[in-house]
């Protein structure tokens, strides 16, 4: 058995470890008043939003419902558990948004609707999905399966890369984007 395999066989239980270390972070942050409140507020709606299809994706695997389907290694956590992991991420990867709003556009930053703030939030919301939607083709751990209202795109090791992951977070970053707006932060204590 290879490192790759080990880390292959063990993926859920580091999947975990970095959702964990995620909130740690974000909470470490938040208590040393290195995040201000808009921010501390952001990071739980986005876990919040991330629930809203992380929820319904376990329940149908649950239910045998054919949407979404582990292809080797199982989650160590039970549905909802699992899920509320996933979603911790998310909230994580939303923030990653905010900032890289803050790195790549001048200021004023969150004052009002801005295609270019849009636009930042749309292209990391589909180039992460991307990402772990081919990774996790590649290694073996879940795939979306194809039907008229998610097709396939392509193919990754023999699975189809599908469009629902990509659906799910261009209508959430479009969502996160105005609940943004609404908590105006500023890039002060990020």
């Amino acid at each position: 058995m290879t490192i790759i395999d080990t880390i292959v066989d063990n993926i859920f239980v580091l999947d975990y470890l970095a959702a964990i270390l995620i909130l740690l972070i974000v909470t470490i942050l938040y208590i040393r008043k290195q995040m201000n409140k808009n921010y501390w507020i952001l990071y739980w709606i986005g876990v919040g939003l991330g629930l809203v299809w992380e929820i319904p994706i376990g329940l149908t695997r649950e239910l045998g419902v054919p949407i979404a389907e582990f292809i080797k290694p199982r989650p160590v956590l039970p549905f909802p558990l699992h899920s509320i992991m996933h979603s911790i991420w998310d909230g994580g990867i939303f923030l990653v948004g905010i900032y890289l709003v803050y790195k790549i556009l001048s200021s004023p930053h969150f004052k009002s609707v801005n295609k270019n703030e849009l636009a930042v939030f749309i292209l990391w919301g589909q180039i992460q999905s991307v990402i772990l939607e081919i990774v996790s083709l590649i290694i073996g751990l879940w795939n979306y399966i194809p039907s008229w209202w998610n097709p396939s795109m392509f193919e990754v090791s023999g699975h189809y890369f599908t469009l629902f992951p990509q659906y799910v977070w261009l209508i959430a970053s479009i969502i996160f984007y105005y609940l943004t707006l609404k908590f105006n932060p500023d890039s002060s204590n990020f």
